[in-house]
């Protein structure tokens, strides 16, 4: 099974009409259900630390989640991982969104993850609006557009901008 897509990233919007779901376990052992983090957007993210491009992209949506001032929940889901080896990891990369444990794959496999990493964008209501099967540049997202569930609404890949560098001070 391959784990990683071709390098062309972009956000495509998803053609799905089934609803995604989880319950999932912590670091911590807390279980974490999606449905909590209805009414606003939310970015599930599925990585391995044994992954470069997700051990990279991990401080980027962190950076997001700080731009975002909690009007976008990021949700990191370690695939098939120890939890000890993620909870070292964490420890030299530390973020301040929930990370959980998919200890045996099978929230990847019902949300047809094929690849690290992989990340869906979900409106407020849940829909996932947008995938990324490959690393993405998180620091080029504008935060406030990201999480506007009627810009996702609009549709189209025009909703979700890279920032203008000009108007960010950057």
């Amino acid at each position: 099974m391959p784990w990683r897509a071709p390098a062309a990233a972009e956000l495509q919007p998803v053609a799905t009409t089934r609803q995604l779901t989880f319950t999932l376990p912590d670091v911590a052992g807390a279980a974490v259900v999606l449905e909590s983090a209805r009414g606003r957007a939310v970015l599930v993210h599925f990585f391995a630390t044994w992954c470069e491009p997700c051990r990279e992209e991990l401080p980027a949506l962190e950076r997001l989640a700080l731009r975002a001032r909690g009007a976008v929940n990021v949700l990191a889901i370690a695939v098939a991982e120890p939890d000890r080896r993620v909870q070292k990891f964490l420890e030299t990369t530390p973020v301040d969104f929930p990370v959980l444990l998919d200890r045996d794959r099978a929230v990847a496999k019902a949300w047809h993850v094929v690849s690290l990493p992989t990340s869906f964008v979900l409106d407020a209501d849940l829909k996932a609006k947008f995938i990324v099967e490959s690393d993405y540049a998180w620091d080029a997202v504008d935060a406030g557009t990201l999480a506007s569930a009627s810009a996702m609404a609009a549709g189209g890949l025009t909703a979700i901008k890279p920032i203008n560098k000009r108007d960010s001070g950057g």
